[in-house]
């Protein structure tokens, strides 16, 4: 028998064993089409990577994590690429940012705070407006779908972690959000996210709902750190829950069934998620450690 033949043979054998050796209750289905869901990569700065979460959590709870406990579908492990330090060089941070999200092909962007550093800093106004042009254009690179906000009004920050070179004057605040309006509405794949809104809202005094939970009038501390800048674990957790719930307004593959939205509840479940995490005996889980959580990343501006 020549050597095709005995290939053929085994090739044929193999086809009719298959059956016994893995019954349909064992065989690999095959994977479904991908959602934005997937693969989620959250780049941004200090809110995104859950500055002084700590206090409340017992470890950093970025929006990586609260993202982790929200979703209800089957998701790759969410990658963060947010941090503490990208007031420091927001296009140097920016541009890595982006790049990481390419490199393992994200399928959903979340950039909730990605742009205020390049409006904020010691700089010129026109630098501001620089600085923007190149954030957004590094954002072009990405062509999945990209939450994002306007940058908000922060100046109540002064004195308590911002400096008052820091702070736009009003009429470059107002330019900045104009050109991300612009920019946003000529690319579909980018949803605005009422994060910018949510934050004036509290500040005016106001009552916020996020889903069907309403938070009354006067509840500004329970959503935003005394800095007046970070936004609180139950507020990062709403700003999350909102961002989602506008996504799912404009992409018919999600659904606001898909994920938690009652922010107390998504509280709650990082902090069980971290608190399990730490009786665990050896080494943070790979989940754990590469969730930017070192007390370095709380050490910002």
């Amino acid at each position: 028998m020549s050597v095709h033949a005995v290939l053929r043979q085994v090739v044929l054998s193999a086809a009719f064993l298959l059956p016994v050796l893995f019954p349909a209750g064992f065989l690999r289905a095959e994977a479904g089409p991908e959602t934005p869901w997937q693969r989620i990569v959250v780049i941004g700065a200090s809110a995104s990577a859950g500055f002084n979460t700590g206090r409340e959590a017992g470890r950093t709870a970025n929006i990586a994590r609260i993202i982790e406990a929200m979703l209800k579908v089957d998701h790759d492990k969410v990658v963060n690429v947010s941090s503490g330090f990208f007031f420091m060089n927001p296009r140097w941070m920016g541009t890595q940012s982006v790049r990481r999200a390419v490199e393992v092909k994200a399928t959903l962007v979340v950039a909730i705070d990605f742009l205020f550093w390049f409006g904020y800093g010691p700089k010129s106004e026109e630098r501001r407006l620089e600085d923007l042009d190149a954030g957004l254009q590094y954002l072009a690179g990405l062509k999945c779908p990209i939450l994002l906000s306007r940058i908000p009004d922060m100046k109540a920050s002064v004195g308590k972690m911002l400096s008052a070179r820091q702070v736009p004057r009003p009429e470059t605040l107002e330019k900045l959000n104009k050109r991300i309006n612009a920019w946003a509405s000529e690319r579909k794949n980018v949803v605005m996210v009422p994060m910018a809104e949510f934050v004036d809202d509290l500040r005016a005094g106001k009552g916020v709902s996020v889903s069907d939970i309403v938070y009354p009038p006067g509840s500004i501390r329970k959503l935003l750190q005394r800095d007046e800048l970070h936004p609180t674990l139950e507020g990062l957790a709403a700003v999350t829950a909102l961002s989602f719930i506008k996504f799912c307004e404009s992409n018919k593959k999600v659904s606001v069934d898909d994920f938690e939205r009652r922010p107390l509840v998504i509280r709650e479940r990082v902090i069980a998620a971290i608190r399990a995490a730490k009786k665990r005996p050896g080494k943070l889980p790979a989940k754990e450690a590469l969730s930017g959580d070192s007390k370095e990343s709380e050490k910002d501006g």
